[in-house]
């Protein structure tokens, strides 16, 4: 391994050699790995251990003396860091507001995002319906469609914001659907979504062309 220049670049390798390795390592490996000196690389897991990202796993007693300090990532090698997406969430939907215009800017974001999984997803089958239930089951919704122009949705991924419905998730789900429909330049369109008809489940009907047919 190339020697590091800055402290920064220098804390990365050493981080990066921890995470690589499936046992826990010491100074005297770290500085051999880096060509650097036991006191730098020492220095620098101090610092790495101050802000939490590796923990000392102290060896047992092998012989005389004190055993050498070993150090581990706080993640173990593979395993990914834990990820909080609902929190962020709940952050960008307290930053949009309540209230009607907050509902449309959700409904915007929603629709554009249907449309760019329209124009990804090339093909598919001719029936509307059919093609909006497989975006859904992809999206995560449990869709069922109940009969022909009616979808009920057995989990709402947005649940943690959601609470009991009709506010910026469902916005942007309804959003999510109608532009999925116009991305496929479909006939059909959403005529509305009903928040939690029971426990657990919503549904949304459509309305216009049911079978193959496309505006032009």
């Amino acid at each position: 391994m190339a020697p590091a220049g800055s402290d920064g670049s220098r804390r990365t390798l050493l981080l990066r050699a921890l995470r690589a390795s499936p046992d826990p390592l010491g100074v005297g490996v770290l500085a051999e790995r880096l060509h650097a000196h036991p006191n730098t690389v020492r220095f620098h897991l101090d610092a790495l251990e101050r802000e939490g990202l590796i923990v000392r796993a102290p060896r047992g007693a092998s012989g005389r003396g004190r055993p050498p300090v070993l150090y581990r990532p706080v993640v173990a090698p593979g395993r990914p860091a834990p990820r909080r997406y609902e929190l962020l969430a709940g952050v960008l939907t307290t930053a949009l507001g309540e209230g009607r215009a907050a509902r449309a800017r959700a409904a915007r974001a929603g629709r554009e995002r249907g449309r760019e999984h329209a124009l990804r997803s090339a093909g598919g089958p001719a029936d509307p319906v059919e093609r909006l239930v497989g975006y859904l089951d992809e999206a995560g919704f449990a869709p069922d469609r109940a009969s022909v122009g009616v979808v009920e949705l057995h989990n709402c991924p947005f649940g943690e914001i959601a609470g009991g419905g009709g506010g910026i998730a469902c916005a942007v789900h309804a959003g999510m659907m109608r532009g999925a429909l116009d991305g496929w330049r479909s006939e059909a369109t959403i005529a509305d979504l009903e928040p939690f008809v029971r426990p657990g489940v919503c549904r949304t009907r459509l309305t216009g062309a049911m079978s193959g047919g496309s505006r032009r």
